[in-house]
């Protein structure tokens, strides 16, 4: 009876999910974030002469107005879902890959070659393969800071950062060299770009299926995006990898003492990011543009840190911390045609909602550990308890 009273606390243990790793806490965990924000942002409205009211109607109305604005929430949510699920993958294993800039940056110029030079490929098949050259081009800009820190130690931080600049330049002298624009007629001047990607290299729109205006450039990078979350989100729960880099993460000596290989979890964690940042630029190069040109939209890289911040690494959190930081910066547009606030007020909303995603969650994760160690002390009571009663009915029974 004992035994089996033992494992009744086990057992409930098992059937009740830490809430912060389930869908519901990452709702909750963000929702409670928001409105802290939210608050604190109310004060500085206030304090420039504003109304809350106005100005949260304001951006809500721009993203929500139509369903073009949310459109154009879901159609900026994609690269930005990539660019922190690169982020996450790396700092799940204790690294800070902040070259998710450089790496996208080198597999637009890599996809951009692919697209223009093998055209020879039939029909939709070309843009499957520009996407694989997109990956690999990531991946091979993030195996540079990955073999540097598994063979000399060189802190990834550090070379990371140093190539971004490298992959600007690089892509720079591809823009002005190798891919530059060529199909020009006699005094006929354009920007730098490379020549028009051909038509079977372009990403379909799937705005027209709801009703959103093909000028949105709602396409089928956002249903890639949420494949990628959920398959991040399936290597790290259920697969080896996924547990290695946690430990790696969580404690390198205790991971090499079981007998995992740390060099070689941090070079596949480097190329799964790697890969991830390849297909940040896909939206901007093969259903905005079509070509790739000097004035390229920079900057996603790093906003993808912040999202990965806001969603706490977590791929359910992920996606809608992207959906969130679209929708505000949706909103700067109409922010500033319907208020006199100027639309720095979200950029200071979005670095406060990063901070009190941060609070709530330190907040939320001291009181789960403290939950977990309640829980703990009673099933080492519990079994005691049942030590102890074992102990009395052999001593009867002796006698």
């Amino acid at each position: 009876m004992a035994a089996a009273g033992a494992a009744m606390p086990q057992t409930r243990t098992r059937e009740r999910p830490e809430w912060l790793e389930s869908l519901g806490g990452q709702i909750l965990a963000l929702v409670s974030a928001l409105v802290i924000a939210m608050l604190l942002g109310s004060v500085i409205i206030v304090l420039y002469g504003e109304s809350p009211i106005v100005v949260y109607r304001a951006i809500l109305e721009g993203s929500f107005g139509d369903a073009n604005g949310f459109g154009y929430v879901l159609a900026n949510a994609g690269p930005l879902i990539f660019s922190a699920l690169a982020v996450a993958v790396c700092f799940k294993g204790g690294m800070f890959n902040i070259g998710v800039e450089g790496q996208f940056i080198v597999a637009m110029a890599v996809a951009s070659w692919a697209a223009l030079k093998l055209t020879f490929i039939p029909g939709p098949l070309l843009i499957i393969v520009v996407v694989i050259f997109a990956m690999l081009g990531g991946m091979a800009c993030a195996a540079i800071p990955a073999i540097l820190k598994v063979k000399t130690g060189a802190h990834e931080v550090v070379t990371t950062i140093m190539l971004n600049g490298i992959a600007a330049s690089l892509v720079a002298w591809v823009i002005r060299g190798p891919l530059r624009y060529e199909d020009t007629g006699n005094g006929f001047n354009v920007n730098l770009r490379t020549d028009p990607f051909p038509d079977n290299a372009a990403i379909p729109d799937i705005g027209h299926f709801f009703g959103i205006r093909s000028s949105v450039r709602l396409s089928w990078v956002l249903p890639m995006a949420l494949v990628a979350a959920a398959v991040v989100w399936f290597v790290f729960k259920r697969m080896r990898l996924g547990y290695e880099a946690r430990a790696v993460g969580a404690s390198p000596g205790s991971a090499l003492a079981g007998g995992i290989s740390i060099g070689r979890v941090q070079v596949k964690l480097f190329l799964i990011s790697g890969a991830l940042a390849g297909l940040i630029g896909i939206q901007q190069l093969f259903a905005d543009q079509g070509f790739l040109p000097a004035g390229y939209e920079a900057g996603i890289g790093f906003i993808g840190i912040g999202v990965a911040f806001l969603g706490q690494n977590n791929p359910v959190g992920i996606v809608f911390a992207a959906l969130l930081w679209g929708i505000l910066a949706r909103g700067e547009t109409s922010l500033q045609l319907q208020t006199d606030v100027p639309r720095e007020f979200v950029i200071i909303l979005q670095g406060i909602l990063i901070m009190s995603v941060v609070v709530t969650y330190q907040l939320a994760k001291r009181r789960l550990f403290a939950r977990q160690l309640r829980r703990a002390a009673d099933v080492e009571d519990f079994e005691d308890s049942g030590a102890d009663e074992d102990v009395d009915g052999r001593a009867r029974d002796d006698r």
